[in-house]
C-alpha cells in the first residue's frame, strides 16, 4: 500500500466527514463517512497494512471528535478484523458487497460505541446522554446505503493506492 496516497485519502475523507456532519443527517441518524473507507482498505490491502491504516485513520478521527481518545481506533480495529475475515470470500468491486460489508462493520463499530456510551458514565459517575440504540442502528443502515457512493470513486482509483493482488498478498 502506498502510504502517501492513503494519507491524502484519510485527510480528505476526514475533512468531508467533518464538513458534512449535521448537514446530511436523516432525522437523528448520522452517517459515518469514514467507515466505507475502512471497508475499502480492509477488502483490498494486505492484513498488516490494512490494520495499521485503519488504526491510524481511527486515531486521526479521534483527534477530531469528542469521543475518548482511541475509541474510533479500537472500534475500527475490531471492524477491520471482521472484514479481513470476509476478504477471501467477497467480490471486492461489487456495490452490494460494499453495502453488506459496511453494514456488518458498522454493527461492530456501533456495538463498541454503544458499550462505551453505556459504561463510561457509570464508571465516572456521570449522566448518560449518548444516542439510543435505534438511532445508532439507523445511522449504520444510512452509512451502508451511502457506501457505494463513497466507494465508487475509490474503486476506480484503486491503482493509486498500490494494493497487491489477493494471491500475492497471501504468498
Amino acid at each position: 500500500m502506498r502510504w502517501l496516497s492513503f494519507g491524502i485519502l484519510a485527510y480528505m475523507i476526514l475533512a468531508v466527514h467533518l464538513a458534512l456532519t449535521g448537514y446530511i443527517n436523516w432525522g437523528k441518524a448520522s452517517p459515518n463517512l469514514v467507515l466505507p473507507v475502512v471497508v475499502f482498505v480492509c477488502i483490498n490491502a494486505s492484513r498488516q497494512h490494512a490494520l495499521a491504516g485503519i488504526f491510524a485513520l481511527g486515531l486521526f478521527q479521534d483527534l477530531l471528535s469528542q469521543e475518548p481518545m482511541g475509541m474510533h481506533a479500537f472500534a475500527y480495529g475490531l471492524a477491520g478484523l471482521v472484514v479481513l475475515g470476509m476478504q477471501p470470500s467477497v467480490k471486492r468491486d461489487h456495490p452490494l458487497t460494499h453495502m453488506f460489508v459496511t453494514f456488518a462493520a458498522g454493527l461492530v463499530v456501533a456495538a463498541a460505541t454503544l458499550f462505551n456510551d453505556w459504561a463510561y458514565p457509570r464508571l465516572h459517575h456521570l449522566e448518560s446522554s449518548g444516542p439510543s440504540v435505534v438511532e445508532t442502528v439507523c445511522g449504520v443502515l444510512y452509512t451502508a446505503l451511502l457506501s457505494p457512493l463513497v466507494l465508487f470513486p475509490l474503486v476506480r482509483l484503486k491503482r493509486v493506492f498500490g494494493f497487491r493482488p489477493l494471491r500475492a498478498a497471501r504468498a
